[in-house]
């Protein structure tokens, strides 16, 4: 008890030291009375809180608190629980600062009593933790951002000088102050210590100790600063730091601390100059910060592989090039000197070496097959996952095995390609060190080879959907040339004998209708006209299925001139009709002219022909502004139609009016589809009976020629 005493009388005569480290501690020293009125706080509780701290003195803490249930509600809880006598100890809480904006704290609360017990003020120590939470939650949620720097958390340092009201009344002022002082430092979890100006040490509380490997601060005192860092950190304090403390400044940063068992850890450090030439030292051991920065840019770096892996097989063409991709880049991820893809075939009996990438010569080369018993596990062992050989020297010797010993290769990694219970092939990874594969390391192999499987099978798939592709391209074109090679036949075989028919039938009109009573007259017509109309329908088909194979020869189009054209040619061809062509301006697309003419002309011929009973006959030529490729729509007020059977507008020899009323072969409108269709368009029609009908139709500007 005598050491104590004499302990803390030593400290008084150096009073304005612990006020200074007082008031640039890195967290805020509240004194509460028994009664829940705040006493006194350091200059760091003003600043983090953005009050004066007179305006403090004498207010309820509880107003500090944000109105939230982590906040002023847990703060009643914990003041409630001081009051009993019970220390809190490290509550996070929610404080709202003068500004209004909040943050999180933690909060430790001891009750001082006096030697009858009776608690005389209550010491509060507030440690922001508003950037620590943040981090957290951002680890936590997202584990894709670098976590925060530290900020910088001491204050700049202040000299606070009162007034002497009485020599005697200051001291015991000045010795309460610093035992509570002293407290509050010893409580905190942040290292704290003062020097002399030759650098040994004044003070030192608990934690500073324990942060270099040191069981109480009485080792410390005494000693010279340089027994806590190696030599070349020595150097670095010497030449780095040193002179920004003699200049008055503040030196904040990170150094390499040395524990006393000898071993080194990241520690960050706060130095402010005393007034005496000695300095305050506040240093935190960022061990756990350091460890997860690094797991972060771990886990960083292997998402930015990962993606650039992604990438680089979809612009792969061929599964030699996906494998090979992704082999090269796997290796910035996983220490190893080969990786290699292998396909197995079991029906063959045999794998295959399809990419492989190696920092050395190898024989296993891509191309490169060999039976299925040359490898080093069973199909049984790739269905249960993946296999690893940490030492290869103690495996079961394979041709495999023994080739890759022979070329330095000591661990060996094998991961199944597996879709289902069908196994592709495996992903081969090769190390010249035992042991050389984490467990994190496997995790990520599986990882990419699971996303290289998905590639492959989809790069299998896609050939095979081509070779489908080229056989049916194939047999269409067989077909194609059959059907044109029947036409032809049709249209030879069946013109001829047409053409019998109707010039014996017309000479046999001309020259011996005398001869045949009205009725024989009546029949050889009908013959005529029939011999004529399967004529024209010979035609419309041979049309038809020219279009199919016709080559497109895709150009611009002004349409408002190849609609005037066709309505020239309409007008001459009925110059008794009262019809009334109406064109509005239209826009230029893109396609084969003398197709895109055919529809047109297909579709304003329907027009005049339906609209035979309409004095005027009117067609208005327009296109869909709001459309977003050409659409052109050809609208007049002739019979119209069933919307019931719109779907039969566009089949060949469909009908849907009778052939004595509108005369017709039924394949006009399915020209106009198929000519559509071949630009890459489409075509439709609404219409009402006896309201007149339209029809519209696209032509993208840049055309699909379909084939």
């Amino acid at each position: 008890m005598a050491g104590r005493e004499a302990t803390l009388s030593e400290k008084s005569a150096t009073t304005p030291d612990y006020q200074a480290l007082y008031d640039t501690a890195p967290v805020a020293y509240f004194s509460v009375s028994p009664g829940g009125y705040i006493q006194m706080l350091n200059q760091y509780a003003s600043e983090l809180l953005g009050y004066e701290r007179d305006a403090l003195i004498g207010m309820s803490p509880l107003i500090l608190y944000a109105d939230t249930p982590s906040g002023r509600e847990k703060a009643k809880a914990v003041l409630a629980n001081a009051q009993s006598g019970t220390s809190v100890e490290k509550e996070e809480l929610r404080m709202r600062r003068s500004d209004g904006t909040l943050l999180w704290v933690q909060l430790t609360v001891r009750p001082v009593k006096d030697e009858a017990g009776r608690i005389q003020r209550f010491q509060s120590i507030v440690t922001d933790i508003t950037e620590r939470k943040n981090a957290r939650e951002k680890l936590r949620a997202a584990q894709s951002a670098l976590e925060e720097r530290v900020e910088s958390r001491t204050a700049e340092l202040r000299r606070v000088n009162e007034e002497l009201r009485s020599e005697v009344a200051e001291r015991r002022a000045i010795q309460e102050q610093q035992q509570r002082q002293l407290a509050a430092m010893d409580a905190a979890m942040a290292g704290m210590s003062i020097h002399e100006p030759d650098g040994t040490f004044r003070y030192a509380n608990q934690a500073h100790a324990t942060i270099y490997g040191y069981d109480a601060p009485d080792e410390l005192i005494g000693r010279s600063w340089r027994i806590l860092y190696e030599e070349s950190e020595q150097a670095y304090i010497e030449n780095a730091v040193f002179p920004v403390l003699e200049q008055g400044n503040k030196w904040s940063g990170e150094l390499t601390g040395l524990r006393r068992d000898g071993s080194t850890f990241p520690a960050y450090l706060t130095l402010t100059p005393l007034d005496d030439g000695g300095l305050t030292c506040i240093c935190e051991d960022i061990t756990d910060r350091k460890e997860r920065e690094q797991r972060l840019e771990l886990y960083t770096r292997r998402l930015e592989v990962l993606r650039d892996i992604d990438q680089a097989i979809l612009q792969a063409q061929s599964q030699e090039e996906i494998a090979q991709a992704a082999m090269e880049r796997l290796q910035h991820l996983i220490p190893c000197s080969r990786s290699s893809v292998i396909l197995i075939n079991t029906e063959a009996n045999e794998a295959t070496v399809l990419a492989r990438h190696s920092t050395a010569a190898t024989e296993l080369d891509s191309g490169t097959t060999y039976p299925l018993s040359d490898l080093h596990f069973s199909g049984e062992q790739l269905q249960e996952g993946a296999h690893l050989i940490e030492d290869i020297r103690t495996a079961t010797q394979t041709p495999l095995i023994e080739r890759l010993q022979h070329e330095g290769i000591r661990s060996f990694m094998t991961l199944p390609m597996q879709i289902d219970a069908t196994v592709l092939g495996t992903v081969n990874l090769g190390a010249e060190s035992p042991r050389c594969f984490t467990e994190q390391e496997q995790r990520i192999a599986k990882e990419v080879t699971d996303q290289l499987t998905i590639a492959l099978r989809q790069a299998q798939l896609l050939d095979q959907v081509q070779q489908q592709t080229e056989r049916l391209e194939q047999r269409v074109e067989e077909r194609t040339k059959e059907l044109e090679s029947f036409t032809y036949s049709v249209s030879h075989d069946l013109r001829t004998p047409l053409r019998a028919v109707d010039g014996f039938s017309r000479m046999l009109l001309d020259a011996h209708s005398d001869q045949l009573d009205e009725e024989g007259q009546r029949l050889l017509g009908i013959v005529v006209e029939s011999a004529q109309r399967m004529g024209q329908l010979i035609d419309d088909l041979l049309a038809l299925s020219r279009l199919g194979s016709r080559e497109m020869r895709a150009g611009s189009i002004d349409m408002e001139a190849l609609v005037d054209d066709v309505i020239s040619e309409l007008k001459r061809a009925h110059p008794n009709r009262d019809i009334v062509f109406e064109r509005a301006p239209l826009p230029d697309t893109c396609g084969d002219r003398s197709m895109v003419r055919q529809a047109l002309t297909n579709l304003l011929s329907n027009a005049v022909k339906f609209t035979r009973g309409e004095a005027p006959a009117r067609i208005h030529i327009t296109h869909d502004p709001d459309a977003a490729d050409p659409t052109y729509v050809v609208e007049d007020n002739g019979a119209g139609f069933d919307m019931n059977y719109a779907d039969k507008l566009f089949g060949v020899f469909q009908r849907l009016h009778d052939e004595g009323s509108f005369e017709g072969t039924g394949v006009g409108l399915a020209i106009v589809e198929r000519v559509v269709h071949r630009h890459g368009g489409r075509v439709w029609a609404t219409g009402h009976v006896g309201k007149g009908a339209t029809f519209s139709f696209s032509l993208p500007t840049e055309t699909k020629l379909a084939t």
